[in-house]
């Protein structure tokens, strides 16, 4: 099989580098990454969880947030962009196995890229997980990033086991803002939602979703598209990705967590496709499912 090296050698816009040299003063022994540079995008990938770390238009908007306090450790999360949440999503019912699965901190094996004349770069990403005592079930997932004016995302995942495997997931997508005290979700008005910070206790949403302190919540069936206003406007649409987890740490927590940092949590808010709890995927032996995520400018 070809080194990433190799594959990614042959195209001009999509080079290999390393943490060290695009984050000098970040902590952690460093990582592998790709850079990805064409007249439409800029941005950064990490093998490490498959994760669209940073990505920027040609006319300099930003669609992701990257923690400034980023750690780049092996094996450990690395904070913003879309890490992968997979095979499961939040806090495993066992409670000693990692927050949100394994695949955010596994290697994904780059297997194909393709340059177009008109600027677009795709990517394409396997992991194999061939059965463990973190998870039973052999599976494999494959993630398609296509890179242009915009980014689209789809997850690809495969039950490999022999008897039906439960997964629940989620593109766990860090998106900037200029000003938290005024971004909101108007889409969510009226919806009902599954507060995480009261045990998934059912509520209402008042008016449109807002970020004036510690957000943690699921909205279940959201079929259309959201818009997150007012600046960056950006549109997240989805396909077979029936929840929407919305998330902010808010100001106490985000000081506490030392790969982001207080006052770094007024950068962003997280609005995450995929499907959670009871809306988690059920795949019979063999099957294949999709599902995927658009984020642009609105």
């Amino acid at each position: 099989m070809a080194t990433l090296a190799e594959l990614v050698a042959p195209y001009k816009g999509v080079t290999l580098t390393d943490s060290r040299t695009l984050f000098p003063s970040a902590e952690g022994e460093g990582l592998p990454l790709i850079r990805v540079e064409t007249h439409r995008c800029e941005a950064i990938i990490a093998p490490q969880g498959a994760q669209l770390l940073s990505f920027t238009k040609a006319d300099g908007t930003p669609l992701l947030w990257l923690s400034p306090q980023c750690h780049f450790q092996p094996g450990k999360a690395l904070r913003g962009g879309v890490p992968v949440c997979l095979p499961w999503f939040g806090p495993h019912p066992d409670g000693d196995k990692p927050q949100h699965g394994f695949a955010r901190t596994s290697d994904w094996t780059l297997t194909q890229v393709a340059e177009g004349d008109d600027g677009r770069c795709e990517l394409w990403f396997e992991l194999r997980h061939p059965g463990s005592e973190l998870f039973a079930a052999p599976f494999k997932a494959e993630l398609r990033m296509m890179l242009g004016h915009q980014i689209e995302l789809e997850l690809s995942l495969t039950n490999e086991a022999e008897q039906p495997v439960e997964f629940t997931w989620a593109l766990h997508s860090y998106l900037p803002v200029g000003d938290l005290d005024n971004a909101q979700v108007p889409a969510l008005a009226g919806r009902t939602y599954l507060d995480n910070l009261k045990h998934h206790e059912p509520a209402q949403q008042s008016g449109p979703l807002t970020f004036d302190d510690e957000v943690d919540r699921v909205y279940p069936a959201v079929e259309t598209a959201v818009t997150l206003e007012p600046t960056p406007r950006l549109e997240i649409e989805h396909r077979n990705c029936p929840s929407l987890v919305a998330w902010n740490p808010g100001a106490d927590k985000a000081a506490d967590m030392v790969d982001m940092g207080a006052g770094n949590e007024r950068g962003f808010v997280c609005l995450e496709r995929g499907a959670v709890l009871d809306e988690g995927w059920r795949l019979t032996p063999g099957e294949t499912r999709r599902g995927s995520v658009v984020i642009k400018t609105a």
